[in-house]
């Protein structure tokens, strides 16, 4: 489970630091090297985006959000077998004294080199 809780919580530091302020290419590249080439994320509003589609959006979006911080917590595994953990975990959002709340699910797939995300599902919470 700490392997599975380090890298949640290393995936959301390395997207509020791509977002929150202008930084090298390489922490994209950092999360893009994170996720399986069949990733699939559901937002919040019910899109379903690919890894090319949110990796698309995420490279002009970088420092559009000064000052965000992503803390993640209530990280619980829902399942696991050899090659997949199914986690949820709880991602509370703050920029410009706003907060914002989500519920998300993922499925990470093991490899040789680590864990990849696989699946994200995110809820408003």
């Amino acid at each position: 489970m700490t392997e599975v809780r380090t890298e949640v919580q290393r995936l959301h530091r390395l997207l509020a630091n791509w977002l929150g302020q202008r930084c090298d290419p390489a922490v994209l590249a950092e999360l893009r090297a994170a996720h399986a080439d069949d990733f699939t994320l559901i937002t919040t509003d019910g899109a379903v985006l690919g890894a090319d589609q949110l990796f698309e959006a995420l490279s002009g979006a970088g420092g559009s959000a000064p000052g965000l911080a992503i803390e993640v917590d209530e990280v619980t595994t829902v399942a696991e077998t050899t090659d997949l953990t199914v986690v949820r975990f709880r991602e509370t959002h703050r920029q410009d004294g706003a907060t914002t709340t989500r519920r998300t699910t993922a499925v990470l797939r093991r490899t040789p080199t680590g864990l990849r995300w696989h699946h994200v599902h995110e809820t408003t919470a």
